[in-house]
């Protein structure tokens, strides 16, 4: 295709290994959400609920970074990464539903933009290339995620040395936003996840309206 690059690897690759689960580390894990609901990720009330623009702000993306869009949707946060990461720089966009990679692709033509690559993922495995992201972006993701551990090592792999997780999900210590309590998550949950899975905490940003936003790296040897 000439303005999306879409990423498969061979069938037999993409058997899953385990088995499902449906909670993790005293949570439960969310139902993914189907395409069919995938107006809602593009609503006109998005950024003045969420801060999405203030959000992306925080990530301070650089022309020329590879980045990833993990559970990236149609692409309400791949299309402005993008652009923000120019000609030079490139974006994964790693889905597990083939309607919302086609989604994506209709946008990311209507802009014009030639920089993003689709990852068709597995529930167990995100697809990416060894060492290739100097960060990857999951909005209300990972709560969703049949097999976290299996995910955080693909992802942990697919990092450069000083790249960065960063999370953003919903607060469920705030009973004010009004999601389910199943797609939320607390700051303790989240850091009990990702440092038992070999991360650290390298910053965070606590001005988002109903998001936590936390950045995680792959914790050095011998810290």
């Amino acid at each position: 295709m000439r303005y999306f690059a879409l990423l498969l690897l061979p069938a037999l690759l993409l058997a899953q290994t385990q088995s499902p689960l449906t909670e993790y580390q005293g949570r439960s894990i969310a139902r993914t959400m189907h395409w069919e609901g995938a107006s809602w990720l593009i609503r006109h009330k998005r950024d003045q609920e969420e801060a999405t623009l203030l959000m992306r702000e925080q990530l301070k993306i650089k022309p020329g970074m590879t980045v990833c869009d993990m559970g990236s949707g149609n692409g309400y946060h791949t299309l402005p990464m993008a652009e923000a990461v120019g000609k030079e720089g490139k974006v994964y966009a790693v889905e597990v539903q083939p309607e919302m990679i086609e989604m994506l692709r209709q946008r990311a033509e209507g802009k014009g933009l030639t920089n993003i690559v689709s990852i068709l993922g597995e529930m167990d495995d995100p697809k990416l290339p060894l060492a290739s992201c100097d960060m990857i972006l999951l909005v209300d993701v990972y709560h969703e995620f049949s097999h976290p551990e299996s995910m955080l090592a693909g992802m942990k792999k697919a990092l450069k040395p000083e790249g960065v997780i960063v999370m953003v999900e919903f607060r469920a210590e705030d009973d004010t936003v009004p999601i389910k309590p199943e797609h939320k998550m607390t700051k303790a949950q989240i850091n009990k996840e990702y440092l038992s899975n070999g991360f650290e905490l390298v910053r965070e940003f606590d001005g988002l309206p109903w998001q936590h936003m936390m950045f995680f790296g792959a914790k050095k040897s011998g810290a």
